[in-house]
């Protein structure tokens, strides 16, 4: 009788298993398959980046950044969405290198590399008249804004110095904000970032494999939330910050601060920041206009994240963006006057702060001074937290108009004593300062 049991026991557990995995949830992310060609910037003149409607995901129409943006019909899967992918990629000789769904603008983005025996206008052409297709674009290259390192080491922070940043500490220190770094990777085992990053994804695995001996990404993640009061090191702008940092570029050799990024992989991670509903974006980049990152960018200000990025040193049609992006909050070093709004139809913030010299953290338990506007969007982005810590419901003009003072002595009141109460109309009463 016992055997029995047994055996009805065992046939139960049998049957249990052969049902429970018909009934376990999908993972939200599956891995996604990526050529290697897609990081080879030689190869970056022969790839396309093509979208459409994918019905299976939320599609909210943005329709204001790209005039060239064509909704089509709605379809009925991401089964469909991949067979779409397929046939393009037969009737116009392309390969695929990558594609997946983004959910948070409802598109299915394919990746292809064109032949080298076809035009690349000839191709983009054709697949802008095509039903199918809602939009299709180069891939844009990216490139992250500190050039320079210091020789001598000093243990002296200028840039916070000039703020009163100890002053601002007693009142916040961006405490319950959430910062999404889009860089290069992050060393956070290094002793003033240890716990300070509370979350990683790494998007090029595929090209840059250490996530964690990256420089630029670590000198940017050092200036936001640097340890306070630990006893070595510096201090960052926002050192309770919730810092999430998203790897998107790579450097373009061992051990250099210069490092690239491209359409596919920001965006990638842009849209990663808006699913997890940051208040922050950081980045610390510029390039050309690129539609399908306007079209994230849009969806996250919307949203109600702070976009602040890298003014270009330079005026061409290979830099830029995302700065200037209407709603995105454009930085750029120290050296000019703050600028008020450039362009008030198309609401181009731009403003500058510190960003020579800084004293920031490297790999493996380093510190070094860097320059650069990538430093000063960092700078930025560490002030807006200190701000939304105090006001959550700040708007982009609002704290545009906050942080167009920080240059000024007297800043620090604004964000104490009296003023707490009210930060907005104090912005508009310059004689207070």
């Amino acid at each position: 009788m016992i055997l029995n049991k047994l055996m009805r026991i065992r046939l139960y557990l049998f049957m249990l298993l052969a049902v429970i995995p018909a009934f376990l949830p999908v993972k939200a992310e599956q891995e996604l398959l990526i050529d290697s060609k897609i990081f080879d910037v030689k190869q970056a003149d022969r790839i396309i980046l093509v979208t459409y409607a994918d019905k299976s995901i939320k599609r909210i129409p943005i329709g204001s950044v790209n005039q060239n943006y064509r909704r089509r019909g709605e379809y009925d899967s991401s089964t469909w969405s991949k067979r779409v992918a397929s046939s393009i990629e037969s009737d116009y000789k392309l390969q695929i290198l990558s594609q997946w769904s983004i959910r948070e603008i409802g598109e299915h983005c394919v990746v292809y590399l064109i032949h080298e025996d076809q035009l690349m206008d000839d191709v983009i052409n054709a697949l802008a008249e095509d039903d199918r297709i809602d939009n299709v674009q180069s891939m844009g290259i990216f490139r992250v804004m500190a050039d320079k390192y210091s020789d001598p080491y000093y243990r002296l922070q200028t840039n916070i110095h000039s703020i009163n940043l100890a002053e601002m500490h007693g009142r916040t220190t961006g405490k319950n904000v959430s910062i999404a770094i889009i860089d290069t990777g992050v060393d956070t085992k290094h002793p003033d970032l240890e716990g300070q990053i509370q979350l990683t994804r790494d998007f090029v695995t595929h090209s840059s494999p250490n996530f964690f001996s990256d420089l630029h990404g670590t000198a940017i993640a050092g200036v936001i939330a640097a340890k306070a009061n630990n006893g070595q090191g510096i201090v960052g702008i926002a050192p309770d910050s919730h810092v999430i940092a998203l790897k998107a570029c790579w450097e373009v050799r061992a051990g250099s601060l210069e490092a690239i990024c491209n359409s596919f992989t920001l965006a990638l991670a842009i849209n990663t920041a808006i699913e997890m509903k940051v208040n922050v974006l950081n980045l610390s980049l510029t390039g050309p206009y690129d539609p399908l990152l306007a079209r994230l960018i849009e969806k996250a200000i919307r949203q109600g994240i702070f976009v602040i990025a890298s003014q270009s040193d330079r005026e061409d049609v290979g830099s830029g963006f995302p700065a200037r992006q209407p709603g995105v909050i454009a930085v750029r070093s120290n050296g000019s006057k703050v600028t008020q709004l450039v362009n008030e139809k198309n609401q181009a913030f731009i403003i500058s702060a510190p960003g020579e010299e800084i004293l920031t953290t490297l790999p493996n338990g380093a510190y070094d001074f860097v320059s650069g506007n990538s430093l000063a969007t960092a700078h930025v982005s560490g002030l807006t937290a200190l701000l939304l810590e105090l006001k959550r419901s700040l708007t982009n003009r609002e704290l545009y108009q906050l942080l167009a003072k920080a240059n000024e002595p007297a800043f620090y009141k604004l964000i104490s004593g009296s003023y707490l109460n009210n930060l907005v109309s104090i912005t508009s009463e310059d004689n207070k300062l």
